[in-house]
């Protein structure tokens, strides 16, 4: 949940539940996991695998490279993610209107270096995205249920705008009841169809390098529903996102969220990296809720790759002092 905005074009009509959204990191697994070229990094290896060896050891490796290179045309086959997570998790915000100059200026005065940018498709359903800002910070989006023609048209928008390694949050914090995808309106099943149909269109853009994040509202499940029963497959996600907001008034001092640990759990899992593609303060000046989540964030247990802040709101940082101070000191400099 976060400030609860609806965001259509680039303006917020404001609601009391939310949703904005955050990040990952281009690796080469998720570049060519996305984009369906790891069975060139399967041919690389048996190469190396057979090289100065007995002639009857290709026969095997050709088999494999043959079975690898038919499942990932079928959309059946992609490489796991990393055994553990980026030394530097990126760092990505999100400041109402979406503007680069906006994010770049908040960076500055946080004392931060952002790479992500956090940006929502378009219209009252996030099923459009015409005009994507003009940056090189990394898009973190969000979209709606989109139908295959829908995202192949935003796939190739993006594309041809620059932003091939997008960040793509298909259908995010669909496990809450304010989104026209939450339990209210989807059963686990339907929602599981429309998102696969979704990454499968997406990663059919020729160019593509795009990532998906699957984004549950942490600790949320709502009557006769699980907080996980919506995940679509190890093979359409790059990692597992988390939007996290201080609403329990308890976790001062940065005690111990119990929403968080599930997320993490559900990942290791399925040995999937984290991200938090939204986390913010709720209202409350409390450096603990700061620390506490940076610490989740380093530790590399928890293989995190990304956090985008939320600045809007009663999530903007810069309204808060205390926590100011701590988000810098946690995440400014070598502390990133």
């Amino acid at each position: 949940l976060g400030v609860a905005s609806q965001k259509t074009q680039g303006r917020d009509t404001s609601r009391s539940d939310g949703g904005r959204a955050g990040s990952l990191a281009d690796a080469e697994w998720q570049e060519e996991g996305a984009s369906g070229d790891g069975a060139s990094k399967v041919v690389r290896g048996v190469a190396e695998l057979t090289k100065g060896r007995n002639a009857r050891a290709w026969p095997v490796a050709l088999g494999v490279v043959v079975l690898v290179a038919g499942l990932g045309a079928l959309g059946m086959w992609r490489l796991p993610g990393p055994a553990a997570g980026a030394a530097h998790p990126k760092l990505g915000l999100f400041v109402r209107g979406e503007r680069p100059s906006a994010v770049e200026a908040l960076a500055t005065t946080l004392g931060v270096n952002a790479q992500v940018m956090t940006v929502y498709a378009d219209g009252p359903d996030w099923t459009s995205f015409g005009t994507p800002p003009a940056t090189s910070l990394q898009l973190l989006l969000g979209v709606g249920a989109v139908n295959p023609t829908q995202a192949t048209t935003i796939g190739q928008t993006l594309v041809a705008t620059g932003h091939a390694h997008a960040i793509i949050r298909i259908m995010w914090e669909m496990n809450g009841n304010w989104f026209p995808w939450g339990v209210q309106a989807m059963s686990a099943a339907r929602y599981i169809a429309v998102y696969r149909a979704a990454e499968r269109a997406f990663a059919g853009v020729p160019g593509n390098h795009f990532q998906y994040v699957w984004n549950v509202n942490a600790g949320t499940a709502e009557p006769g529903r699980a907080e996980f029963d919506t995940y679509p497959g190890d093979a359409y996600v790059s990692d597992i996102g988390l939007d996290v907001y201080a609403y329990n008034r308890s976790l001062s001092a940065g005690a111990h969220n119990s929403d968080i640990p599930p997320v993490m759990a559900f990942a290791a899992d399925h040995d999937k990296p984290t991200s938090f593609p939204e986390w913010g303060v709720n209202g409350l000046d409390d450096p603990g809720f700061i620390s506490y989540v940076a610490s989740v964030v380093k530790n590399p247990a928890n293989h995190v790759i990304l956090q985008a802040y939320f600045s809007d709101g009663n999530n903007t940082i810069t309204r808060f002092p205390r926590a100011e101070v701590e988000y810098t000191r946690e995440f400014s400099g070598a502390n990133s």
